[in-house]
C-alpha cells in the first residue's frame, strides 16, 4: 500500500508540474492538424465520372445589358506524385541543405543578413500562399452564407440578381424577397441591411479584363472579387512581417499557407513509397538533431517563417516571454500520406 500511495504522489505531482504545459500542448496538436485537415481536402480533384461543368452562358447585367459569363473553373491541382528513389534524395538534398546553411551562419557569425535575404525570398512565396488560402477560405464563407441556390421547404431555390429574389425551381411563379439561404431567409432584416446584401450578392461575379493585341488576337481575363481581397490581404501580411514586426501569430499564419499549398503539390505514389521516405527523414532527423550541432544551431539562427510558434509559460529566469517550436517538416511530411 506505502509504494502504491507513493506511486499516485509521483503521478500527482507530474500533472501538476505538467498542467501549465497544457494549452500549450493543444495548441501545437491543433496548428498541426488544421492544415493537414484543409490541405487535403482542398487537394481532391473531379473525379472523372463527375459531370463536367457547364460552358460559357449568357448572363444580364444590373443595367440589363448581356455579357458573357465566364466558365466556371475546373480546378485540378497539378500533384507531384513520389517515388522509392525519393527516399534517398529527400534526406541526402536535405542534408545538404542544411549542412550549407549552418556553413553560412559560421562564417557571417551574425545571421542577420542572411536572415533579411532568406526571408524576402519567402515573402515570394508568401503572398501567393497567404492568397491562396485566404482565397479559398472565403469561398467557402461565400458558398454558405450567399449560395448561387439552395434546398429548403421542400424546393430548390435559385437566385436572381436582377430581379433581387430568388426563385422557385418548381413553380417560377413563387419567389422570396431575402437574399440568404434556408433558415437565414426567416429573419426580419431592416431594408438597408437586405439592400446591402443584395448588392455584395451582385457583386461576386469575377472582374472581366479584356485586351486586344495587335494581330494576336484577343485577351480575357476573369479575376474573382475574392483574389482581389485575397491578394492584398496576402501582401499586406508580408510586408508587415518583414517590414514592421514578426510576431508568432503571423509567423503561424505563414507557415499554415506553406504547409496547405505543399500538401496540394506532393502526395506519395504508394503507401509503401511513402513510409520508405517518413522511415529515411526519421534517420536524417535522428542522426542531425542528437549526433551533430547542425540542425539545432540552424533552427535558433535563422528567423524565417518555416515553422509554428506557440506561447509557452516562462520559467522562472527567463527575462521574456518563451515559445514552443514545430518546424514545418513535421507537418507536411506526415501529412501528405
Amino acid at each position: 500500500m506505502p509504494s502504491n500511495e507513493g506511486n499516485l504522489d509521483g503521478i500527482l505531482h507530474a500533472l501538476q508540474i505538467l498542467r501549465p504545459m497544457v494549452p500549450t500542448y493543444l495548441h501545437l496538436l491543433v496548428s498541426a492538424l488544421v492544415p493537414i485537415y484543409a490541405g487535403a481536402h482542398a487537394s481532391l480533384t473531379r473525379p472523372s465520372s463527375a459531370a463536367k461543368p457547364e460552358k460559357y452562358k449568357k448572363k444580364k447585367t444590373l443595367q440589363g445589358n448581356d455579357i458573357e459569363d465566364e466558365p466556371e473553373a475546373e480546378s485540378e491541382s497539378q500533384i507531384e506524385g513520389l517515388n522509392a528513389s525519393d527516399a534517398i534524395w529527400f534526406p541526402l538534398l536535405a542534408g545538404c541543405t542544411l549542412g550549407g546553411l549552418y556553413l553560412i551562419i559560421k562564417w557571417l557569425e551574425d545571421p542577420a543578413l542572411l536572415n533579411k535575404i532568406l526571408n524576402w525570398y519567402f515573402a515570394i512565396f508568401g503572398i501567393v500562399g497567404v492568397a491562396e488560402m485566404f482565397k479559398d477560405s472565403l469561398n467557402v464563407m461565400v458558398s454558405y452564407i450567399l449560395p448561387s441556390k439552395y434546398f429548403y421547404d421542400g424546393q430548390i431555390w435559385k437566385f436572381d440578381e436582377v430581379k433581387k429574389v430568388a426563385v422557385s425551381q418548381t413553380d417560377p411563379a413563387i419567389t422570396r424577397q431575402s437574399p440568404l439561404p434556408g433558415r437565414l431567409s426567416l429573419l426580419s432584416l431592416p431594408s438597408p441591411v437586405i439592400h446591402l446584401l443584395w448588392t455584395f450578392r451582385s457583386s461576386q461575379s469575377t472582374l472581366c479584363i479584356r485586351a486586344n493585341l495587335h494581330r494576336r488576337g484577343r485577351i480575357h481575363i476573369h479575376i474573382p472579387p475574392t483574389t482581389i481581397f485575397s491578394m492584398v490581404f496576402g501582401l499586406a501580411i508580408v510586408l508587415y512581417y518583414n517590414l514592421v514586426a514578426r510576431p508568432w501569430y503571423l509567423t503561424n499564419i505563414l507557415g499554415f499557407a506553406f504547409a496547405y499549398n505543399a500538401l496540394q503539390l506532393i502526395s506519395p505514389s504508394t503507401s509503401w513509397t511513402g513510409s520508405l521516405i517518413l522511415s529515411s527523414l526519421f534517420c536524417y532527423d535522428i542522426y542531425f538533431v542528437f549526433f551533430t550541432p547542425l540542425m539545432v544551431t540552424v533552427a535558433t539562427k535563422l528567423d524565417i517563417p518555416a515553422k509554428l510558434l506557440f506561447p509557452r509559460p516562462s520559467s522562472p529566469n527567463s527575462t521574456g516571454p518563451q515559445l514552443s517550436m514545430l518546424g514545418l517538416g513535421d507537418v507536411v511530411l506526415p501529412g501528405m500520406m
